[in-house]
């Protein structure tokens, strides 16, 4: 494991020495992917936070360093953010970690690498050059979590966003403004006329809609979709206290 002292910079990736080249881009990817999200996170009124890469010669360690312009409160909750995150998930606690999906699974990735290479040095996240370990057991934890848990019938409110032939099924993916995350969606044959020609619109989709452990739906299979008006063409609140007065 490096030192403190051969840290580049206040946020950096030790890789080890025992990655395969494809495996060395990946990872790089992951941190990249981690710390874009982290920022994103981040970003409230403040300018925008640009990251250049530094390298410590002759060794595995991958360094972001901020833009001088970066207000320092923001770096600070970032590199809190970055710290947390992987500790949290390590010992289980997904929801506390406070990440977006998309870091979840950066991070997750970065396990899953761990994972094959146990006899090797492993992965550190150095922060404020104090090191976090990315274990083997981020991706398991994560892996559990993600697995659909119960499924029960009801209706996901949403609008159409992504069309996909795969395996003689249709896979739509619908975005619930009550989920941060697109939820997928499994069409029959018999209802592709009905999502053609709802595509971008607002739907109600009523289905068998599959949840994770922590209550959040992974996927609906369809058995009805029904148009919704757009927010323009839903009564206004006059026109709801008109109604009401003359019924």
């Amino acid at each position: 494991m490096a030192t403190p002292d051969q840290i580049p910079t206040d946020l950096t990736i030790d890789l080890g020495d025992d990655l395969s080249p494809e495996e060395f881009v990946a990872a790089v990817r992951n941190f990249m992917g981690y710390v874009a999200e982290i920022t994103e996170s981040q970003k409230g009124d403040g300018a925008d936070i640009r990251w250049t890469v530094k390298v410590h010669d002759g060794s595995a360690l991958i360094g972001v360093e901020p833009s001088a312009s970066a207000p320092p409160s923001r770096l600070a909750m970032i590199y809190n953010k970055a710290e947390f995150g992987p500790v949290a998930l390590a010992r289980g606690d997904i929801a506390g970690a406070g990440l977006s999906e998309k870091a979840i699974g950066h991070l997750k990735s970065l396990s899953d690498l761990v994972s094959k290479h146990q006899n090797g040095k492993g992965v550190n996240l150095w922060v404020k050059r104090k090191p976090i370990g990315i274990g083997a057991g981020i991706a398991r934890v994560v892996r559990e979590n993600w697995e659909t848990d119960y499924h029960d019938f009801g209706t996901i409110e949403g609008r159409l966003e992504a069309i996909q032939g795969d395996s003689g099924a249709l896979r739509i993916r619908v975005k619930d403004f009550l989920y941060p995350k697109a939820i997928n969606c499994i069409v029959p044959e018999r209802l592709i006329e009905n999502v053609l020609g709802n595509f971008r619109k607002r739907v109600e989709i009523a289905g068998r809609i599959h949840y994770r452990r922590d209550g959040s739906p992974i996927s609906i299979e369809a058995h009805v979709i029904d148009e919704l008006p757009e927010d323009d063409e839903l009564p206004s609140a006059d026109d709801v206290r008109g109604i009401m007065a003359n019924a």
